[in-house]
């Protein structure tokens, strides 16, 4: 592949657009959608076109960095830059996340990107909290996941759902039985160990800030170690 298309998030729903006009935190986070999302897009045409050992990454929000100062520092961005200083050469990335993605914009728009990439060294997906939310039918969910275990190579490290739902906790079982299935990895991004979530989380609350994406990230390169 030498370009990757341009990163288009999905449409707001009009409840965040709400939220948004009345709670500064919510509207300082909304306002990074746009400059983060053209940054990854600028980034991923370099990376396509570079060399050296390549990151492939599916997600949302989460996956481009929201909530951060800075798009690099999201996740996937601490990953790379974690196994860059381990290595002692620059691993690319190439992020085809999407805010306000689900399980479908993955299958459908992210997924058959990720497959003409192959083979990547490594491919981090983290997908369906926004299902979680929006998506009413639970077995679309694990159904999804599954679907994107199935297809994924081995060499994938999922995030799980977020959240303590019943409906997280059900749609994360299906993805930790397909992944071990499929021979791959889930970090714990999730931990609730360390500093309190509060200190972790950005102004919508919702969204990590740098210092807990870092540590999800930290989960991610303890599995690569081991």
């Amino acid at each position: 592949m030498e370009s990757v298309p341009p990163l288009n998030p999905r449409k707001l729903t009009l409840g965040l657009r709400a939220l948004g006009a009345v709670f500064p935190g919510i509207r300082a986070t909304k306002d990074q959608i746009i400059p983060y999302t053209e940054w990854w897009s600028v980034q991923n045409q370099g990376a396509v076109k570079g060399d050296g050992p390549l990151i492939v990454a599916i997600g949302d929000s989460i996956s481009i960095g929201i909530g951060a100062s800075h798009p690099s520092n999201s996740w996937v961005g601490q990953v790379a830059r974690s196994l860059s200083e381990r290595d002692g050469e620059k691993w690319r990335i190439v992020n085809l996340s999407i805010a306000g993605a689900r399980i479908d914009d993955a299958l459908e728009r992210q997924l058959p990107l990720a497959l003409e990439l192959s083979p990547a060294d490594l491919v981090m997906c983290c997908i369906g909290t926004n299902d979680i939310v929006w998506t009413p039918a639970l077995a679309s969910i694990r159904t999804g996941l599954r679907d994107l275990s199935e297809t994924l190579p081995k060499n994938t490290i999922f995030g799980p759902v977020a959240g303590a739902s019943p409906r997280a906790r059900l749609s994360n079982r299906a993805l930790r039985q397909a992944a071990q299935r499929h021979g791959q990895q889930v970090a714990e991004i999730w931990s609730t160990g360390g500093p309190r979530i509060r200190e972790r989380m950005a102004s919508d609350r919702f969204h990590p800030n740098d210092l807990g994406y870092e540590l999800m990230a930290s989960a991610v390169t303890d599995l690569l170690v081991d």
